[in-house]
């Protein structure tokens, strides 16, 4: 086969196998049936509405399927009906080679596939008619769709060229397809260890990156080396005819048998080496593949005089859903390797189970495996993956012990790198209350009780130390942490009080209900407390100071009693949740969900908030209330005794509680600051701001520096279930609550070095459509169940007046004594009583079938709509195309006719 290739005659067997396949019907219903398939597979699974994104991830999982079946049907005549024709011997009478004839052949049938692809560019119509998709995104997605049936085509053509039928032709092309799709899953069936080593000859291994939005040299020329094997397959069969019977007295088979497996191991090797080159170009909007240009000044920022050495441990193989983070923490590392020059060095070492590599991290690092379960190899297997990373800089050491793929990896990296360079630490001080953020004994069941997360989160960049309120905040102490204060006594509202007048900065987080103890809820510690909250006999604490007026002094408006819900629900698979369980997001109507003047709250995308309260602005006018972040158009606040019903166990939730919707949104955080000093008013009568108590209601007292806070209406948005999401992030899920925590605190030390890099992440782009569609409906199942609510209650204060009416009258009688009025009036109130309790039990049983009713009605257009968005995203596309076919096919049977005419015209 020589190199010289005539472009003239390959181009002229494209055009003619185009134009024969594009003059048939038959082309045209493939064409139908792979744009219908494939948007059957975008659009009517379930799952596509449960999560909630304008992408085509449903779509990128089946599509190994679709082709298994797409590729044989478009390839199985591509030889088989020239041989069943008898214009196979015609073809090759033409002055072309036989690769110049295959790669014809090849070129018209990718050209049929690319028609496929770009119909189906409907697909992402349909996306940005129901929301916003990131078209960089998409662009990788066809790409890897290109890439993938560019693979398989020439795969499928060997099929063709095996046998004259095309119906064998279909089945050899699925079996050998198949093959090349699943040859890892199949030898996993056999063994894990084998899948293993052959995932990487599967076509879809590296199709993965390019759904992800990332283009990739190793996927390229992964692509290219299967279909530029199979070509010289195709190639190798078609000169058969040429062969002789034998050469150097060997059969020529075996020669060319000896040449094809040695260009297999060549093409695998070549792609080993491209692969551990690891040049990835990001196409997404977010570019989060590629290091950022914060990242860049933050490594321009390092120390000259105390370089980093990162030792990562990773296993070479690792379960589908860590493949695209392993791949990113790679391809980070290595770039910030080749962009800090001698600041940073990176080792990455491929670690396995019992090897030296394996023993060095866990006895120096203490990076352990973890044992997870890997069901892409065609059984569930368990497996040991090493993702853990070293940092080093003389005598300081961090380490990441695993990497999880919810994890900001750029960030953590560049936060870890900066820590162990020896930048400066701050002091961050926790308030000891009776939340025990640090961990400690519990009061009520005599536990010890586990340090929460947020802990060590801040100690992986600031020093962390607590706080015993009892005693004077130390003064060298930079930041303050202040969660649940309503739990502090009134000495410690003093000394914290005492630390935020010096001028220092804090952070407070209030909670009306806190969901990690509702005992601790502030309405609960009125007076002496909850009676249930501690054993009998057991030695109770001290009263609690007023945490309401301990706020105000601070220059917020917060009542304790009150419970913020919102109707907003961005998931539909937590549509269980109630409505106190507040989802913010840009899709709940309100453009000012994030305040888009504060850096640590302007990048935000989601957050959700348990069972949190309101807060608003004090009445010191040289004290800024600038609210960081609000609940949507639908919500309102509920009475904390109206949500909570009391029993010997402590407050309960009420699953029914009465909710009103009030125009307007709520505040659920603020930041407060004043540009100088700030006096408290005082109290009438009151002479010196000195010898009052500050945390006496009206007391007086004056900061020694500007006011500096933050405040958050809720306690349990720093949960330990929101870092257990952050780290895994299941089902899609990816909530801000930590990076806005995080921005917070960055923000009052005024170290900004993270906030715009913490914040990198996807863009959370819903189906904004589907949503406003469906929030009307939630709006109105609202506005029904407060109507129900109304009648019930109305019906209610009916019959009490009634019965209230008839006692009257019995009173008002003066034909019987007082004895006999009081007999009677005790007669007529028990059996009024009965009947009330009757009808009262009616009333809320029409309350709760109003109630269902509006909810079945809500669910039922919502479903409604859902359908009529797949009926349409699945039919619409086809339309064209059935339509070209209809036309092709009218012209072809009219060209018949006039053939035939003519025909008889010349018998004739």
């Amino acid at each position: 086969m020589g190199l010289k290739v005539n472009l003239t005659i390959v181009k002229a067997l494209a055009r003619r196998d185009l134009r024969l396949y594009f003059s048939s019907p038959a082309g045209y219903v493939f064409l139908t049936l792979f744009i219908f398939l494939s948007a059957a597979a975008a659009f009517w699974q379930d799952r596509f509405f449960l999560d909630n994104l304008a992408n085509l991830d449903q779509l990128n999982q089946v599509f190994p399927f679709l082709l298994l079946a797409f590729i044989p049907a478009l390839t199985m005549s591509v030889w088989s009906e020239e041989r069943r024709l008898g214009t196979s011997e015609l073809l090759f009478t033409l002055p072309a080679t036989d690769f110049e004839v295959v790669l014809g052949k090849y070129i018209a049938t990718l050209g049929i596939y690319t028609a496929s692809l770009v119909l189906s560019l409907s697909h992402v119509l349909v996306l940005f008619f129901l929301g916003s998709p990131d078209l960089g995104l998409m662009f990788g997605n066809y790409v890897g769709f290109w890439l993938v049936g560019a693979a398989l085509i020439p795969v499928g053509m060997l099929a063709s060229l095996l046998t004259v039928n095309t119906t064998v032709a279909f089945i050899l092309g699925a079996l050998f397809c198949g093959a090349v799709i699943f040859i890892d899953t199949a030898a996993g069936a056999i063994s894990v260890d084998a899948g293993r080593a052959l995932a990487p000859l599967s076509v879809f291994s590296p199709f993965w990156d390019f759904s992800k939005g990332v283009l990739t040299l190793s996927g390229f020329v992964a692509f290219s080396s299967v279909a530029g094997f199979f070509i010289y397959l195709n190639t190798l069969l078609v000169s058969r005819r040429h062969w002789p019977r034998e050469a150097d007295g060997m059969p020529m088979w075996s020669h060319h048998t000896v040449r094809a497996v040695a260009l297999a191991v060549a093409l695998i090797a070549a792609n080993t080496v491209v692969a551990r080159a690891t040049l990835r170009l990001d196409v997404t909007a977010e570019r989060l593949s590629s290091v950022s240009s914060e990242t860049q000044r933050l490594l321009a920022e390092l120390p000259d005089d105390r370089p980093v050495f990162i030792q990562a441990f990773l296993s070479p193989t690792v379960p589908e859903p860590f493949v695209q983070a392993r791949s990113n923490l790679i391809g980070i590392l290595e770039e910030i390797d080749a962009l800090a020059g001698g600041k940073v060095q990176v080792l990455i070492e491929d670690t396995e189970p019992f090897t030296d590599a394996a023993v060095n991290a866990r006895e120096k690092f203490g990076i352990l495996p973890r044992a997870m379960r890997d069901v892409a190899a065609g059984r569930a297997e368990v497996a040991e993956v090493f993702m853990g990373v070293a940092f080093t800089s003389g005598a300081e050491q961090q380490v990441i012990r695993f990497f999880d793929r919810g994890l900001p990896t750029e960030y953590e990296i560049m936060r870890t790198i900066r820590v162990v360079a020896g930048s400066e630490r701050k002091r961050v001080g926790v308030v000891d209350t009776m939340v025990k953020i640090f961990g400690g004994q519990n009061l009520t069941n005599q536990q010890q009780m586990p340090r929460w997360s947020v802990v060590g989160e801040l100690q992986k960049q600031y020093e962390v130390v607590e706080v015993n309120a009892e005693f004077p905040v130390p003064p060298d102490i930079d930041a303050l942490l202040v969660a649940l204060p309503s739990s502090m006594q009134t000495d410690q509202m003093v000394n914290v009080t005492d630390y935020i007048r010096s001028g220092k900065p804090a952070m407070v987080l209030v909670d009306p209900l806190p969901a990690v103890n509702p005992t601790l809820a502030p309405t609960e510690w009125v007076g002496e407390g909850n009676p249930f909250t501690y054993p009998p006999g057991q030695a109770r604490p001290g009263p609690r100071g007023n945490v309401r007026q301990w706020i105000a002094d601070l220059g917020v408006d917060w009542e304790p009693t009150r419970i913020v819900w919102d109707a907003y629900n961005p998931h539909p698979d937590l549509s269980y949740m109630p409505q106190e369980v507040v989802f913010l997001g840009a899709g709940n109507e309100n453009p000012d969900t994030f305040s888009s003047a504060a850096d640590i709250a302007k990048d935000l995308q989601e957050l959700v908030f348990l069972y949190a309260g309101s807060l608003g602005s004090g009445e010191d006018p040289d004290v800024t209330f600038e609210p960081l972040l609000r609940t949507g158009a639908v919500s309102g606040d509920s009475g904390y005794f109206t949500l909570v019903q009391q029993s010997f166990f402590g407050p309960q939730i009420n699953p029914n509680p009465v909710r009103e919707q009030n125009e307007g949104d709520y505040v659920v955080a603020a930041r407060i600051r004043s540009d100088q000093p700030v006096a408290a008013p005082a109290a009438a009568g009151e002479e010196s701001a000195e010898e009052v108590d500050p945390a006496d209601a009206g007391a007086s007292w004056t900061t020694e520096g500007p006011l500096d806070l933050v405040v958050v209406a809720d306690l349990d948005f720093i949960g330990e279930q929101f870092f257990q999401i952050r780290e895994t992030a299941p089902g899609n899920l990816n909530f801000d609550n930590i990076t806005f925590f995080l921005n917070a605190i960055d923000e009052l030390l005024e170290d900004d070095s993270f906030i715009a890099l913490r914040s990198r992440r996807a863009r959370h782009r819903t189906l904004a459509r589907v949503e406003a569609q469906t929030a009307e409906f939630v709006e109105q199942r609202t506005l029904d169940e407060q109507q129900a609510e109304a009648e019930a209650e109305e019906a209610l204060t009916e019959a009490q007046t009634r019965l209230d009416e008839r006692v009257a009258e019995v009173q008002d009688r003066t034909d019987i004594d007082a004895q006999a009025k009081q007999i009677m009036a005790r007669n007529l109130q028990e059996v009024e009583n009965r009947r009330l309790q009757v009808l009262s039990t009616n009333i809320e049983t029409e309350k709760q079938t109003k109630v269902r009713a509006s909810l079945e009605r809500m669910e039922t257009q919502i479903r409604r709509i859902q359908s009529t968005i797949k009926t349409f995203a699945i039919l619409l596309p086809p339309v064209p195309v059935v339509v070209l076919g209809l036309v092709t096919f009218a012209r072809r049977q009219r060209r018949e006719r006039e053939g035939a005419a003519a025909a008889r015209r010349l018998r004739e």
